[in-house]
């Protein structure tokens, strides 16, 4: 919190626009959880092999518009604040603890649904007890490994980048 009370009072041009492009990007990470929202409902009793997995869109993809207001809620509360009020930033910052827990269970749960069912889907028979529409399953399926490569790229990147800062600062900040 010191560092960002700093900058509001070293430089407020940039800790304005900081905020807004926080917000900007909180807003624009909304867009693939109203797909996820509407391939869900859309196709609600659409998976009979599996009928949960269009609910699983529709909580992750709600659960993930309620992560990107509570970002917003607490940027606006830094931004708009004279003196960042740390019970407002300290409650929101639990309540984004709690949602992001329930968002990793609710996330595993997602993948025992999902790739339980790899291979035993049926795409052509709707009346088959292992029939899910295609392109449900699929996007679903995707969903879920589409997350696991953001996470193995930010883990590569909160180990690459603290190398490649140390290395810079050896070699070319020492004299």
């Amino acid at each position: 919190m010191k560092r960002i009370s700093d900058l509001k009072k070293s430089n407020p041009i940039i800790y304005l626009f900081l905020g807004i492009f926080l917000i900007i990007l909180a807003i624009s990470m909304t867009a693939y959880p109203i797909a996820m929202i509407v391939m869900g409902s859309t196709n609600l009793n659409k998976c009979t092999i599996e009928p949960k997995i269009p609910v699983w869109l529709i909580v992750s993809g709600s659960v993930s518009i309620f992560m990107a207001i509570l970002i917003i809620l607490s940027v606006i509360a830094q931004v708009t604040l004279k003196k960042v009020d740390t019970v407002i930033v300290s409650i929101i910052s639990l309540i984004v603890g709690i949602v992001g827990m329930f968002q990793f269970a609710w996330f595993i749960t997602g993948n025992v649904w999902v790739y339980s069912k790899n291979g035993l889907v049926d795409y052509n028979d709707t009346q088959s007890a292992s029939y899910c529409d295609q392109s449900l399953y699929l996007f679903t399926f995707w969903t879920i490994n589409v997350a696991y490569i953001f996470m193995g790229i930010a883990i590569l990147a909160s180990i690459l980048i603290p190398c490649i800062i140390c290395c810079f600062s050896i070699c070319c900040c020492s004299k």
